[in-house]
């Protein structure tokens, strides 16, 4: 049986490789930590799912991950609008939990992004 680490790993590898390939991603990738936690989750899932121009289509991947990730672990629905609909009915513990877990699986999601996009 895998660590729940484990799979937060398997996961964002095989996110990385599917997606380095998106202009702008990595450096979207290695931002999200910070953007969570100046401004929370709700706002920066929001700010991915608003960008438009020239990283608008790594904002929707990562905004994509997030919420992949959230829906595995079963705290949120993958769809943006279902899950901010949860999030404005959760509690406190519940937007904790959410937080934390895209903050671990952001942990692995940006080491490998930059080793995927080393190896190519």
């Amino acid at each position: 049986m895998n660590t729940l680490d484990q799979r937060r790993a398997q996961y964002a590898w095989e996110r990385a490789n599917r997606n380095t390939v998106v202009d702008g991603y990595r450096e979207m990738v290695k931002g999200a930590p910070a953007l969570i936690m100046g401004n929370g989750l709700m706002a920066t899932l929001a700010y991915y799912r608003s960008r438009t121009g020239s990283n608008e289509r790594a904002a929707s991947v990562l905004l994509e991950d997030v919420l992949g990730w959230l829906a595995k672990r079963q705290i949120v629905p993958a769809d943006f609008a279902l899950a901010m609909n949860e999030f404005f009915k959760a509690d406190a513990q519940r937007l904790m939990r959410a937080t934390d877990e895209t903050l671990a699986m952001l942990r692995w999601l940006r080491q490998f992004a930059d080793a995927v996009k080393d190896a190519r």
